[in-house]
């Protein structure tokens, strides 16, 4: 039995690095979301440990207007053999709708395990834009409850991809 809660908790672990033994947060994405602007290419300035993303650099996302739905290609470089990655999917809203038009998404990959990019389908978003200027930066945060503990994701997104340092410290005092 104690084999099976280690194996329980690793496969749980492996989710995502941060953990939380408390509750999540009551965070949802920020209201009358302006995905319009939002569309674009954005860089992975800084984001907590995450498994999928072992050994990549150079994080990059395009997002893209595909009608109810946004196009998402992640890309990455591998920084042990330099090789070129990416990942393609869909965002859709958690809850079409919504009067407050919150960016609270569910993202999904294609050709992902147990993930339907093709659904149109509300639910427990799993990327929450919860600051953005639009322009400049976007604080992207995902809590996700488990059995035993909460695995937390973040990410910073930046338009640039070496931004002003002024950027990077006004962004992190959101946080």
């Amino acid at each position: 039995m104690k084999s099976f809660w280690l194996l329980f908790v690793l496969i749980s672990a492996s989710s995502a690095a941060v953990t939380r033994w408390s509750d999540c947060p009551d965070l949802t994405g920020i209201p009358n979301f302006q995905l319009a602007r939002y569309l674009g290419v954005w860089y992975e300035y800084a984001n907590v440990f995450e498994v999928f993303q072992a050994w990549s650099t150079c994080g990059r996302v395009q997002y893209s207007d595909r009608g109810v739905k946004v196009g998402v290609v992640n890309e990455q470089i591998n920084y042990i053999t330099q090789n070129y990655g990416n990942v393609t999917g869909a965002a859709r809203p958690a809850a079409p709708g919504d009067p407050e038009n919150k960016a609270d998404f569910i993202v999904a990959f294609d050709n992902i395990p147990f993930q339907d990019s093709e659904s149109n389908e509300g639910g427990v978003p799993n990327y929450r834009v919860v600051a953005t200027d639009y322009d400049n930066f976007a604080v992207v945060y995902n809590c996700k409850s488990g059995y035993i503990y909460n695995s937390e994701s973040l990410w910073v997104l930046t338009r640039e991809q070496f931004p002003d340092q002024q950027l990077v410290d006004d962004t992190y005092s959101l946080m």
